[in-house]
């Protein structure tokens, strides 16, 4: 079993609860939103899909209008990003915000180099070798990091751009946030190293992307 629905479900939950936003505000009220996060989580109906719908039904306007039920990632982009909208890039959570956006784009693209391995022969041969071999290894204690730069040669600009446009962000932010995910991604797919089940990561992402197409 992959680490992949933690990885997701812990980013859900802090643009749902604003937890990256700024640090002003008292303890009591820090709490609070950390309830309220909890609660609007199981009123959506618990687990990962509950707060998935919570924290795309919670960030901005418009939650419909983009839901054409097309397949493909288009769909899924449709879907995620205009329920976020781009009110969140400018209530203070926009970081977080960002990282809920781009898992739909990194996750496709692992399926598009045909899986796990393909993404990690890809990040080899794209002189990411190092990098992407302390993502896998269990004994790395800090996964390595890699320049927006480097996302740039591997993402679909257009797909990169489509996210820009809708969260009311700079590209460079948006490669900025494919850059974090990326890593832990990759780290969360191979919990047990280069012995990780491929087969069942590739499950794994497959599931992960159904529920972030939010109907």
């Amino acid at each position: 079993m992959t680490n992949l629905a933690s990885l997701v479900e812990a980013i859900a939950k802090q643009a749902l609860g604003g937890q990256n936003g700024t640090q002003q505000g008292s303890t009591q009220n820090q709490h609070t939103q950390q309830q309220n996060t909890q609660q609007n989580a199981n009123n959506a109906g618990g687990g990962l899909g509950g707060i998935l719908g919570s924290v795309l039904g919670n960030l901005g306007g418009s939650s419909q209008q983009n839901n054409t039920g097309a397949g493909g990632l288009g769909g899924i982009l449709g879907s995620v990003l205009g329920q976020l909208g781009g009110t969140q890039s400018r209530s203070g959570g926009g970081k977080t915000a960002l990282l809920v956006a781009v898992l739909p784009i990194v996750l496709a693209w692992i399926q598009k180099q045909g899986g796990l391995q393909g993404a990690l022969d890809k990040l080899t041969k794209s002189g990411l070798g190092s990098q992407a071999q302390s993502w896998v290894d269990p004994n790395t204690t800090q996964n390595q990091s890699v320049q927006n730069e480097q996302m740039e040669q591997l993402f679909d600009d257009q797909e990169v751009e489509q996210v820009a446009n809708q969260m009311n962000e700079p590209k460079q932010n948006v490669y900025g946030a494919i850059a974090t995910v990326l890593p832990q991604i990759i780290d969360s797919l191979t919990p047990q190293g280069q012995r990780s089940d491929q087969g069942e990561a590739n499950t794994d992402i497959q599931n992960i992307l159904k529920q972030l197409k939010i109907q």
